[in-house]
């Protein structure tokens, strides 16, 4: 099985309350032909609300890596997310952590409740009509590397019995144009959880 991590947690999450609108979006997702499509999310009322315009370049990235296979469509109905070209099924989570002046913490375990939960679920393919399990795209743009870390080792955990249960899940950090701040210690931290 190919490994779909996205490498790290990119520590951007200073950033994800600064993609509002379309014009936030930087340059090599908003000019993608089909970016404007991914934002119309019709479980949303088709508005490219915050949220809906993370998600739509979670999948263009995915898409541009390789991870997905392209196409990548929204649904024209239903609670997922997305479909890739081959018409699996994807929802998109994107964890984010604290920035240094929330007053809250990641919290691993919900966060990986969520993702679980989501990977129990089964959802027709688009091409096939079979019902199949649902994909993860797992962006981990908006993470520390150490609540990364400790997101992957609460689903290792999680999953001991059964650890086929995550090939389901794709990562991805998306490209916002900055560089993110580099921390050997929390890189460490997140090459032990890597390790589990």
């Amino acid at each position: 099985m190919q490994d779909f991590r996205a490498g790290n947690a990119a520590g951007m999450q200073d950033y994800q309350a600064k993609i509002r609108t379309l014009d936030d979006v930087p340059a090599r997702y908003r000019n993608l032909p089909n970016f404007e499509a991914l934002t119309n999310d019709p479980a949303h009322g088709g508005h490219p609300e915050p949220k809906i315009i993370r998600e739509a370049m979670s999948a263009a990235q995915a898409e541009l890596d390789g991870r997905l296979k392209a196409p990548v469509s929204r649904p024209t109905e239903g609670y997922i997310d997305f479909y890739d070209g081959e018409g699996h099924p994807i929802d998109v989570k994107t964890p984010l952590s604290p920035c240094k002046t929330d007053k809250w913490e990641f919290d691993a375990p919900r966060n990986a409740e969520t993702i679980l939960r989501q990977l129990d679920k089964d959802y027709p393919n688009k091409l096939t009509g079979e019902n199949e399990p649902v994909r993860v795209l797992l962006d981990t743009t908006y993470m520390k590397p150490a609540d990364y870390a400790a997101l992957r080792h609460e689903l290792n955990k999680r999953t001991k019995e059964d650890r086929s249960i995550l090939n389901n899940i794709v990562e991805v950090s998306v490209d916002l144009g900055v560089k993110s701040r580099n921390n050997p210690a929390l890189t460490k931290a997140l090459l032990s959880a890597r390790s589990r």
